[in-house]
Parts: structure tokens; sequence; C-alpha cells
């Protein structure tokens, strides 16, 4: 036998053997966390003390990496380029040598993207195709990635140079490095198609645009300016129980903090509104003035955040302070805590004393990226966060959940490209992904980038002046996936903890997802949630693939919808309230058409399935009740949303 048909044959028996001890190896695991490993749980320095009590035991990094300076940056105000492209970015897209790269199979997301190989191997092509001709010698796969392609049905031949160059890159073998759930490129897929089926289980309700107004209290004075202006409102959220997160009763009335400004200025700051409880006429609303009285800068803003009642009766706010002066939103979590001054006889409330106002959380570095560390890198393609942070209270300890990216622990990069885990879905699917980022640009630069995280920290226990008493791992992270996943909420219910947030698609790198949700919806906006056990770990995406809410009406119409934030309804436990501010900032929909508060509409939950009901209430609605319904809110087809002089290049009108 000559010395090449005895390197052959070696290299035959060697992935001979790979094959066979092949279901020994270290697979992929699901991208939830059933119980956190100990080896997971990456304690990079001692925590601190008032760690008694806490709902769940896991250890987390609590040194601040001071000498780091932080922001996010998000201009979350903008619509970002929706509606603006409606072709297909079908550039490269359709030279991977596979399949149809959109998923077909939505049912099975996020699993263990190489489980039971060997039971599929029927499926491909045999082990004794691949030792006949040596496959893995001829073009250098290791056994893995042999085993992947069998069970994607794909045979190595029929691949280009260019492809089997990227696969060879794949890593399986990533372990977890927290405890963090991953929002996988499958199931960002799976929101996708849901929106561009407008799947009525999950589709934003039809809202009746006749009946649309601009909201009364926001025509007031201006935080910048001192002079009353008509102001738009977008971000909001009512004061609330941080155990039950139930809409406060305070003194007989209902409290709303929102962000408003001048439309089409600088001008993104917080302000105090207020009306009697459970009183649903929008028209009712007061605004108490600016949190922070008047003269604010545009370089200083505030930007959304969450309020609970202290025992004290104060209010703690929890609010994003953002420095523009870099042009750059330098995001910060900042806390502020205020006493009220209640005149029933006048029916006012105004803000008596504002007191221990501070930032509290810049990022660490390590769990969450700084501003530094964001500064380092590409500023136009790289997006940011640190804000958004909701105030929930479990065994006694108060924590914020938050919108940040994922820090030096497991980081933004081109390795999170090759990463085989943030793919998710069969190995099919998850091949065709693969190929799919690899083969555009565009998309690998925005998968480079992406890293979006919804944060967790534990809170000291001096309600008034709170400090950072832990920071713990991300709940879940959306690495190579998506840049943005907005304003969380958690709402304890039956046991369990919901988490709900907000997102963009068009933040994600799904280029021909996106626009081919622009194309027929003429937007792709979405809410996403997930279920778990416990507060800090274990999510699961709610309906397979976090699919709670998708956009059913272009950007630019009056009754478009953004920035969803649920609150539980008193008695019912099997129903959330979501509200949201309605018409895109800027006009987006015609002149004198402001940014309002929406008709509030109910989500029915069931374990960790949801379903939008056909139920709306009056705008600005936060307390759910039966006389809260409204049937002229809602209209049957897409027709009623619409308003003569708005846009209707998109096919779900011409189809109404």
């Amino acid at each position: 036998m000559n010395k090449r048909s005895t390197l052959v044959t070696f290299a035959s028996a060697a992935v001979l053997l790979g094959l066979f001890n092949i279901n020994n190896s270290l697979t992929v695991k699901a991208d939830t966390v059933e119980q956190p490993a100990v080896g997971q749980r990456n304690t990079q320095a001692a925590t601190t003390n008032d760690q008694n009590n806490k709902p769940d035991q896991n250890q987390a990094q609590t040194n601040q990496n001071n000498d780091v300076a932080t922001d996010q940056a998000q201009d979350q105000t903008t619509q970002n380029n929706t509606g603006t492209n409606t072709t297909n970015n079908t550039n490269n897209q359709n030279n991977t040598g596979v399949a149809d790269t959109t998923n077909t199979d939505q049912n099975q997301v996020a699993g263990d993207t190489t489980q039971s190989t060997s039971d599929n191997v029927s499926n491909g092509f045999s082990n004794t195709s691949y030792s006949q001709n040596n496959d893995a010698a001829v073009y250098k796969l290791d056994p893995q990635t042999i085993r992947v392609l069998q069970t994607a049905d794909v045979n190595p031949k029929d691949l280009t140079e260019v492809q089997l160059k990227e696969v060879r890159k794949l890593n399986f073998n990533d372990l977890d490095k927290d405890t963090s759930t991953r929002w996988t490129y499958d199931q960002y897929a799976g929101v996708a198609k849901k929106m561009i089926d407008q799947d009525v289980q999950y589709r934003v309700p039809y809202f009746n645009a006749k009946k649309i107004k601009n909201m009364p209290a926001t025509v007031t004075r201006d935080a910048q300016t001192g002079k009353v202006a008509e102001l738009e409102i977008w971000d909001s959220w009512p004061v609330q129980d941080a155990k039950t997160g139930r809409v406060v009763n305070y003194k007989g009335y209902q409290l709303m903090i929102a962000m408003m400004g001048i439309p089409q200025q600088n001008d993104a700051h917080i302000y105090l509104l207020y009306n009697k409880y459970n009183d649903n006429n929008l028209n009712h609303w007061k605004c108490a003035g600016p949190i922070f009285g008047f003269n604010a800068k545009p370089t200083d803003q505030e930007w959304s955040g969450s309020a609970t009642v202290n025992k004290d009766g104060s209010i703690q706010l929890f609010y994003a302070d953002v420095d523009t002066r870099e042009n750059t939103n330098h995001q910060k979590i900042a806390t502020v805590n205020l006493k009220l001054k209640v005149n029933k006889k006048k029916n006012t409330i105004s803000i008596a004393k504002r007191s221990h106002r501070h930032v509290l959380f810049e990022g660490d570095g390590y769990h969450y990226q700084t501003y530094k560390q964001w500064k380092s890198t590409n500023k136009g393609a790289d997006n940011v966060a640190m804000r958004d942070a909701h105030v929930i209270s479990v065994g006694g300890q108060r924590y914020l959940i938050f919108e940040a990216s994922t820090g030096s622990n497991n980081y933004q990069g081109e390795n999170q490209v090759y990463n085989w885990k943030n793919y998710g879905g069969t190995p099919k699917q998850s091949l065709q992904n693969f190929l799919k980022v690899t083969a555009n640009d565009d998309m690998r630069s925005r998968a480079t980038w992406a890293n979006a995280a919804i944060g967790i920290i534990r809170l000291t226990k001096n309600e008034n002046n709170p400090k950072v008493a832990e920071v713990l791992p991300p709940l879940v992270n959306s690495l190579m996936v998506s840049d943005e996943i907005e304003r969380p909420n958690i709402i304890p219910m039956n046991g369990k903890y919901y988490l709900f947030a907000t997102t963009r698609l068009n933040r994600g790198t799904g280029d021909d997802l996106w626009q081919q949700a622009d194309a027929k919806v003429g937007d792709n906006v979405a809410m996403l949630g997930w279920v778990s056990d416990h507060l800090t770990y274990g999510y699961k995406p709610l309906n397979g693939d976090a699919t709670v809410l998708v956009a059913s009406v272009p950007f630019n119409w009056r009754t478009s919808t953004y920035s969803y934030y649920a609150v539980p309804v008193k008695g019912n436990k099997k129903e959330v309230l979501v509200t949201s501010y309605m018409t895109n900032r800027g006009f987006a929909s015609g002149p004198n058409k402001r940014s309002t508060m929406a008709p509030a509409f109910l989500v029915r939950i069931d374990g960790d399935t949801t379903k939008v009901e056909n139920i709306a209430t009056t705008q600005g609605d936060w307390v759910y009740d039966k006389k809260s319904k409204r049937k002229s809110m809602i209209v049957k087809t897409i027709r009623g949303t619409h308003l003569k002089g708005e846009p209707i290049d998109h096919s779900l009108l011409e189809k109404a």
C-alpha cells in the first residue's frame, strides 16, 4: 500500500470513529435554562451582602467597573427606516445551494439543533457514502459538522467553496456563559412570519381611525421653553405596586409618567399626569408638569422607566438619564424620590419635593456593555442601550429589569455569527439561515453587532435612596439576532413571571424578513414575551418564538401603535391590559396628528400561550373593568383604520 493510500485509509478510519462517538460529544443545549448550573454563574467578583431572601440564589458579579464609562445609545424616538425599503433584499441570498431560507416549520423553534442526529441519518446520505468518498478529508470538515450536514440533508459537494469556508468556522460547542435565555434567529423569523401572515392570534386590533384624537392634557407648558405648546406623548407608564404590578390607587387617583415634547424638535422629557382612579375619560387627564421642572436642555433628556410607591407614601421613579452632548445618546439608569401634594378640593396634584436624584447603573462591562466599550466600536452599526428600568419586588427585595447590551462575558462580534446556538430551529433551518446571513454583507454586519439583552440588577433596601446591591446575568439575550429589545416589564401571575418587551424587526439581522413585513404590512414592530418559574433565570418564549403582538397597519397611519406595555387586570388571572402610544412622532400620518395615547386592549394568557382579544377601551385607559369596553373603538377590517390621504401602497388594504 502506498503512502497516499495509507493516509486516506487512516483519515477514513478517523472519520468513522468520530461518527461512532458523536453521541458522546457536547451537543447544543436548548435556549432556555431549567436550572442554573453552578458552573454557569460566573462570579467574577464577590457579591455584596443582602443576599438572604432572594427568590433565586444564582450568584453574579457585583463589582462595577467604576473607571469604565457608560451608555447605550439608541434613538427610540424615530421609526428607523420602516416602510422605506419595501423590496426584498435578495442580493446573494438565493445562491446558498440549499432550500428556501425562510422558515417553513415554525413549530420547531429554539431547540437543540443537533439533538438525536443519529436517529436522523436516514434523512440525509449514509455513513457509508461518507466513508467511501472520504468527505471529511476532502472537504476538511470535522465530524460534528458532517453530522449537522447529514441531518440538514445537505451534501458538501453541493456547497460552493465560499460556503464550505464559512461552514468550517461553525462553532457547535460554545458553552453557556451564564443563565441567559437566547432569542434565536429562528424565533426572530417566527415573529416575522406571524407578522407577514397577519395571524389574528397576535395581530394588534384594528382601531377606528375616525375616533382617535390628540390627548388634551398634552397641551401644557413645555419643559424646555416654559411656554404652553401642543406636545406629543409617547412612552408612558403608570405608578404601580412593585409586588403585583397593578396600577396604584394613589389617594383616589391614578398616576402616569410619560415622555412628551414638541413635535419635530429635540425635546424629550418626562412629565407627571393624573386622573381619578378608574376614570376612563381621556379628556379628564391633567398634567402636573415636567418631573424636573422647567428650563430643561435638549442635551439633557429623560427617557422611559417605571415608578412605584414607597412605604412612606413617596413615589420612587426610575428613568433613563440621557446625555446627548457628544451627538450620541449616553444612557444611564437613574432614580429620584418624589413627594406629591394632593389637593382634593381643587382636584390637583403637584410635585412638592424631589430628593436623592442620582445615577444608579451605567453597565459593569462584564454582563452589560458600557458607554466606553461602545465608543470603541462601530457607532454607525452598533446600537446599545441602558434604559427602560422596570421595578419589581420579590421576597422583600426590589429588582430592576432593563434594556441593555451584553458585556464582555458574552460579547458581540464576528464569532457570534458562527455560534450555532444563536440560530435555533432544526439543523436544516439553522444551516439555511447561517448560509443566508454569511452570504449577505449587510446581514453579516448586523449579526456581528447584535447583542441586545434584557438585564436585571438587585437594589439595596433603602427605598427612597436605593443603590445597586447585585448585578445579575441577563434574563434574555439576542446575540447575532437583534440589537434592540426595549421597554421590558414583568408581571407576576399564577406563580410565574411573565416578561414582555417591544422590538422592531429592522433592528435585527433578517433583512429579507423585515423588508417583507414592511412591504406587506407597512411596519415591523412587535411585542415579545417569555415566561419563567423564577425571577432571575429560566425564561421560555411564549408561543414558541416569543411572539405576543405584531403590527397590523403601516407606521405612517394614524392608528399605528408602538411601545407596548402590559399591566395586570385586578381580579383577573388570565388577561393583561396592553397600552401603547398611537401615531408615530413628528406628524408621521399628517398635519396636526400628534402622537397620542392609544386605546388599550386585552391579551389572554394560558400558560405559555397568548391570544389577542378583540376588545378595546377608550384612549389612555390603565385600569380595566367592564365599564372600559368600547365597541366603537374597534373596526372589522383594515379599511376602518385608514384615513383619507394616508399612504395605501401595500397589499393589505387592497385586499380588504
